[in-house]
């Protein structure tokens, strides 16, 4: 099967295990409460970041992070059937989604604690993909029983009713803000090509096909610089590539073609803003480390090589920004506790 093609924008990242760069890098337990699956985070504001992630009861299990500790978490009434997804909604608060057997459920962390979780109603056939679109409003995304993708809009108060999207999607969403009062999502369909579209002014787009062979889920984030956003996909070659969209008008000119960002993984990394322009990605097992934690900074011109950070997980991390040129990376351990890694 072919790879995926390589061109400009992202230049190939060899891999850098100079022990000089762990110090840059701290870890941060986040006690001894165990989940299941993968972890979700996103801003609140300044040196602040919440998470959810699944409990071994099935409930939805939050916490958050205040740039130095952690606070403990707490198990929300219900049961859901699916990883969590998390986002910020510009206002200072996060929104936590995941689907239920009846649709999804939603609690909001406004600084302080967390709402008692609202359900929306639903036939989901997978976990959301929930960003932020204006200031104070969230649009969430699933792939539905037909294959097309189901959506539902946060107005501020109430949540509007699922509406289908009609596609061919093969995996779960991805979307992001692209801090330009817009929301772009990605999903892999048939012969694992890329779907994007974009919802902005109240409606969507249309779906553009970027090509591309890709496995698991994509994991889309915003340069927060000119209505950019970048797509990352695990391809079949276990490498992981970027696509860019360089922001103006919706067409694929305007998409950059996949490229490498170097690395041999397991799973998908995830990647968040650091500061305007530059990335931080997080994945698991790069080179011969099968379990081990690494990153990659894109400081805006280009990739400075995957860094090996130590610790062992599995699955996906969570990359969430703390405001301070910093992040925080959530990382679900062997033993099914969450431990993070601060940096760089």
């Amino acid at each position: 099967m072919r790879k995926v093609s390589v061109y400009s924008l992202f230049l190939f990242a060899c891999l850098l295990l100079s022990p000089s760069a762990w110090a840059s890098w701290r870890f941060v337990s986040t006690g001894t409460t165990t989940g299941v699956g993968n972890p979700s985070c996103a801003q609140a504001s300044k040196n602040l970041v919440a998470c959810a992630v699944r409990s071994g009861t099935y409930s939805l299990m939050v916490n958050q992070f205040n740039g130095t500790t952690w606070g403990k978490w707490t198990s929300l009434a219900g049961a859901i059937t699916s990883a969590p997804t998390c986002t910020g909604d510009g206002d200072g608060n996060v929104f936590c989604a995941a689907t239920t057997s009846g649709g999804m459920t939603v609690s909001i962390f406004n600084g302080a604690s967390w709402s008692k979780p609202a359900n929306v109603a639903g036939t989901l056939y997978s976990a959301p993909s929930c960003a932020q679109y204006l200031a104070g409003e969230i649009l969430c995304v699933a792939r539905g029983a037909s294959g097309g993708l189901m959506w539902s809009l946060y107005h501020g108060t109430s949540w509007s009713k699922f509406a289908t999207l009609a596609t061919t999607a093969l995996s779960a969403p991805s979307c992001t803000t692209d801090n330009n009062s817009g929301v772009i999502c990605a999903v892999f369909t048939t012969a694992y090509a890329t779907l994007v579209n974009r919802f902005a002014a109240g409606a969507w787009a249309a779906f553009l096909n970027l090509g591309g062979v890709a496995a698991g889920d994509p994991d889309c984030t915003s340069l927060d610089s000119g209505g950019q956003v970048v797509c990352y996909a695990e391809a079949w070659d276990s490498g992981i590539y970027g696509t860019r969209f360089l922001g103006g008008a919706w067409t694929n000119t305007n998409w950059t073609a996949y490229a490498s960002i170097g690395g041999i993984v397991n799973t998908n990394a995830s990647c968040t803003v650091q500061s305007a322009g530059e990335q931080i990605c997080g994945a698991y097992g790069v080179g011969s480390d099968d379990d081990v934690f690494y990153v990659d900074i894109y400081n805006g011109s280009g990739w400075e090589g995957w860094t090996k950070v130590g610790g062992a997980g599995f699955g996906i991390p969570s990359c969430a920004p703390l405001g301070t040129g910093q992040v925080v990376c959530a990382i679900m351990q062997s033993n099914n506790k969450l431990t993070s890694a601060v940096g760089p």
